[in-house]
């Protein structure tokens, strides 16, 4: 049994801003398929919590959690569901997924609390981020507190969820354990970003799902398509072909993108000429996942500008004098991650060196070999020698004035937070300036508004989508911002908050000063022995087992500042009218504080623990090397330089800025996402027997399942709304069974390999051993023990009555003895047995069994794929014509020619002389299936 619930990016209802999210009920494992989040802004301007507030309930139940992509719309809640709402269940992606959406959450939390204000104490127990109080959040009657986002995970949540996860590789099955150990996991590369997966579960019981989301079929500078140069007769790994069900989502079916070559020479030509005009280009961009591209990208271009051509004299400094920036607080740390994953890229940017590079506008012209990389690099294209990191607009501006010409790519994409959305403040009011777009961002973005600004001004067949590159569009008008942002405090307001610092100050050592003093009062065993012994010891006035100790200054401040109620010796002070003699004397009374000294050992020496660590400490030391000692300095001073200064005192601002737009605006799709006939095709090339989409439009939803219908793809398409349960499959009831040895030694060579299954016929008995819950299958040559019940009778010798009768367990059983039947009778019930036996049909076991389904577009494939080849093509519905008479016509010889013909479900006709055209057609025929022996 199968259940799908999308709890977001659903089939009907659906955008490609929405995060992903769906529960996968496989059996009896609950499993979540991704676990995304809205852009922050975004999602604070919708205020709708429906999505978050089922994950949280879902969060303690669920059993396994499957991350495909690293953007945020992927898995960006997840560091907050396992650090709040107690998602404890194992996690599974690859490593570039890892490490890149460790890069991807880091970048926008620190982004995003640069700007505001959160309270993690309060968000911890209410979920909320502006610190309300838990009466004004819990909800009335239910004592349940509501969700009130964005949802923003501490540094160390982001770091200690990521740390979790489990780590897979492409093409390896896994046997997941504990309750999932009937489930088989194999991760397949899906294209798009580094380390993007297609997920594979196989349940024995309810069969294979592949679960399909974005997908990229091309290979890309820096990755290879979706499950490319794997050899399966389709193009893809014959592991995710022919699933039982397939998740994939169909939103960009009505969606034509325009060709690579166009696009990216329309993204190189406008940045030339822009900085050629000494202007700026801002790119909004995401932290890791589609960044890497870009940078290639435009790497490999600054090389090529920067290259001499003959009879130059000039250096390249003034050949090309625009610097390439990126400005994110975790670019660095990106790169880092990326050049340990070169294994996971694609072969071009593997293998080349930096030798394929295509420059805009040149079409055909390639670059010389090992230029982009420096001389013996261990990088190669991964070296960025052209671009410039800074971790704020600050540096950047301090590096580069405002007005000097520059590409700037700047974090997040949505321009709805951050150092992007800072600098399209800055840029945008300068005529001349390009902000270019490299994704239509969330929806009730600044990103998105842009956006439709610049499809508003393109022609019908210039829009996104119509396999067309448009043109330059000009920001006009005045545009109203909230601009959030941490001011540091300055005049009255900062000495206000110094003062306030300093009372602080002072109340926290009043109070520890007071702490330490009821400390040292009641820490009485430090300074005496018991009561019992020093009470004797007082009496005779030794000090036998005492270590007698010197009161401090404190300690004595702190007596003459008690007041007594009882009397105590030696604490007098004389009050009366003046200084006269024979004034009366009083005595401060109670309380008594008694010092009390620390037990000594049997030596009379007390044991300083403190000199024993430190003589281990010395020790230690003694045994080190100079090179030891010299790292350890070395390790303790990087330490001390990555330590970041304390930032001053500071403030969080929020005003309404106006922005007069006077830059021009450009869209270029740079996602790396598949269009509307790869999505058919790479559904027929798969060929599931069901599907379920998701993330899509109802109207898109609706022609793609009309566009499959008049194909020969599955007719099992089903399009759930968000939070519609759909059910796949019908329950199966399983059976264990042991197989006896008379099976396991002659199945060695009966296995025959179908799919991912391996397949054999096997005839036997079934034995139920005594003690055993779990039947053994033995070979029908066995025999098979009766089952029989034993039974002690006594009789009684006097009477012939039957006495009480016990059974093999020692249990008391009744048994009634019956007469032995009249040979009449006995006749009669031999023949009525006889003729139930003879009702009873014989099962036998064919000799061979075929198992599998004839497709004949994938025959027609493989003969194609013969050394040498076998031509073939259809001649009729169920009809395919192969051997090389197909394509002499009517000159065709005898026996050149074969056809299979397929007449119905489980029929299949081979025609054709006799020859070695025959013997090879039906061989690939037979490897079609999978032949069972049963003999």
């Amino acid at each position: 049994m199968i259940n799908l619930t999308p709890l977001s990016a659903s089939a009907s209802s659906s955008s490609s801003s929405e995060p992903l999210c769906y529960l996968l009920e496989l059996d009896e494992a609950r499993i979540l398929l991704d676990l995304g989040q809205r852009d922050f802004r975004a999602s604070a301007i919708r205020g709708d919590w429906s999505y978050e507030e089922k994950v949280r309930e879902l969060a303690p139940t669920i059993s396994l959690v499957l991350l495909s992509h690293s953007p945020t719309t992927y898995l960006s809640l997840y560091p907050y569901a396992r650090a709040r709402w107690g998602l404890t269940c194992p996690v599974y992606a690859t490593q570039p997924t890892v490490e890149m959406g460790r890069v991807v959450c880091l970048a926008e939390v620190l982004s995003w609390r640069s700007e505001h204000a959160i309270e993690d104490s309060s968000a911890a127990s209410s979920g909320g981020m502006n610190g309300e109080s838990e009466s004004e959040l819990r909800t009335n009657g239910k004592g349940k507190e509501p969700l009130r986002g964005p949802f923003i995970p501490t540094v160390e949540e982001i770091h200690e969820a990521f740390d979790s996860i489990n780590a897979t590789r492409y093409n390896q099955p896994l046997h997941l354990g504990g309750e999932l150990s009937h489930l088989l996991l194999t991760p397949f590369p899906s294209g798009h970003t580094l380390g993007g997966t297609l997920f594979k579960l196989r349940s024995p019981t309810s069969g294979t799902v592949l679960y399909a989301v974005g997908i990229n079929h091309t290979s890309e500078r820096h990755l290879d398509g979706m499950v490319g140069g794997q050899g399966g007769a389709s193009g893809y790994s014959e592991g995710v072909t022919r699933p039982d069900l397939l998740i994939i989502e169909g939103g960009r079916a009505d969606i034509v993108n325009a060709k690579r070559r166009d696009r990216e020479s329309a993204f190189l030509d406008l940045i030339t000429s822009t900085l050629q005009s000494n202007h700026s280009v801002l790119i909004p961009s995401d932290p890791s996942p589609r960044l890497m591209e870009t940078l290639v990208l435009l790497d490999q271009h600054w090389s090529f500008k920067l290259q001499p051509l003959p009879g130059q004299s000039r250096p390249p400094n003034q050949l090309w004098p625009y610097p390439l920036c990126v400005v994110s607080r975790t670019a660095q740390d990106m790169l880092a991650f990326a050049r340990s994953l070169i294994e996971w890229m694609g072969g071009v940017l593997r293998d080349s060196g930096g030798e394929d590079v295509l420059e805009g506008g040149r079409k055909g012209r390639r670059r010389g070999k090992k230029t982009n990389g420096a001389m013996g690099s261990d990088y190669g294209v991964l070296d960025f020698r052209h671009i410039q990191f800074y971790s704020s607009p600050t540096e950047l501006m301090h590096a580069h004035p405002l007005m000097r010409p520059k590409v700037v790519l700047a974090i997040p994409p949505t321009l709805s937070h951050g150092p992007s959305r800072w600098l399209f403040t800055a840029m945008a009011g300068t005529e001349g300036n390009v902000v270019l777009l490299t994704s239509r961002g969330e929806e009730n973005t600044l990103a998105r508004d842009i956006y439709n600004i610049w499809a508003a001004g393109q022609d019908a067949t210039a829009l996104w989508g119509r396999g067309r590159v448009g043109h330059l569009q000009d920001l006009i008008g005045n545009m109203q911002l909230e601009m959030d942002t941490k001011v540091p405090l300055s005049g009255a307001e900062l000495e206000a908050h110094l003062e306030a610092e300093r009372e602080q100050k002072e109340k926290e050592a009043a109070h520890q000063a007071a702490l330490a003093r009821s400390r040292r009062m009641l820490e009485a065993d430090d300074l005496d022995t018991d009561s019992e012994s020093g009470s004797d010891d007082d009496e005779f006035g030794g000090t036998e087992g005492m270590l007698i100790t010197r009161p401090t200054e404190a300690e004595t401040e702190d007596k003459m500042q008690m007041s007594f109620d009882i009397f105590v010796k030696g604490q007098q002070m004389r009050v009366g009218r003046g200084n006269q003699a024979g004034e009366m004397t009083r005595f401060r009374m109670f309380p008594h504080l008694e010092k009390k000294g620390r037990k000594v050992d049997a030596f009379g020496e007390g044991i300083d623990v403190g000199s024993w660590i430190r003589r281990g400490k010395e020790i230690e030391e003694e045994g080190e090397t100079q090179e030891v000692r010299d790292a350890k300095k070395r390790k303790i001073e990087e330490e001390e330089k990555k330590k970041e200064p304390p930032e001053p005192p500071s403030k969080f601002v929020n005003e309404i800025v106006t922005v007069s737009l006077h830059a021009s605006v450009f869209f270029v799709d740079m996602d790396g996402l598949h269009d509307g006939q790869a999505i058919k095709t790479i559904i027929g090339d798969l060929q599931p027997r069901k599907i379920i989409l998701v993330r899509s439009s109802k109207e898109t939803t609706f022609d793609l399942i009309k566009s499959l219908g008049s194909t020969k793809a599955t007719k099992d398409i089903f399009a759930p709304s968000t939070g519609e349960q759909v059910v796949v499959g019908e329950q199966v009831a399983s059976f264990s069974v042991m197989l006896g040895d008379s099976i396991s030694s002659t199945l060695g060579s009966k296995w025959s390999r179908y799919e991912d299954y391996e397949v054999a016929v096997i005839d036997g008995n079934i034995i139920f051993a005594t003690g055993s819950t779990v039947p053994t299958l033995e070979a029908s040559f066995v025999p098979v023990p009766p089952v029989v019940k034993e039974v002690k009778v006594e009789t009684d010798t006097i009477t012939n009555e039957p006495a009480a009768a016990t059974d093999g367990d020692g249990e008391m059983a009744t048994v009634k003895l019956e007469p032995e039947p009249a040979p009449e009778e006995a006749a009669d019930m031999e023949a009525i047995q006889t003729s139930s036996k003879a009702s009873l049909p014989l099962l036998t076991v064919p000799s061979s069994i075929f198992v599998g389904d004839l497709r004949l577009a994938i025959l027609k494939s493989r003969l194609g794929s013969l050394a040498p080849p076998i031509p073939a093509e259809f001649a009729g519905e169920g009809v395919l014509i192969c051997g090389p008479g197909v394509l002499q016509g009517d000159a065709a010889k005898a026996g050149s020619i074969v056809a299979v013909r397929k007449l119905s479900e489980g029929n299949i006709v081979l025609e054709g002389g006799i020859g070695r055209t025959y013997d090879d057609v039906k061989k690939e025929l037979y490897r079609g299936f999978a032949q069972v022996v049963a003999a």
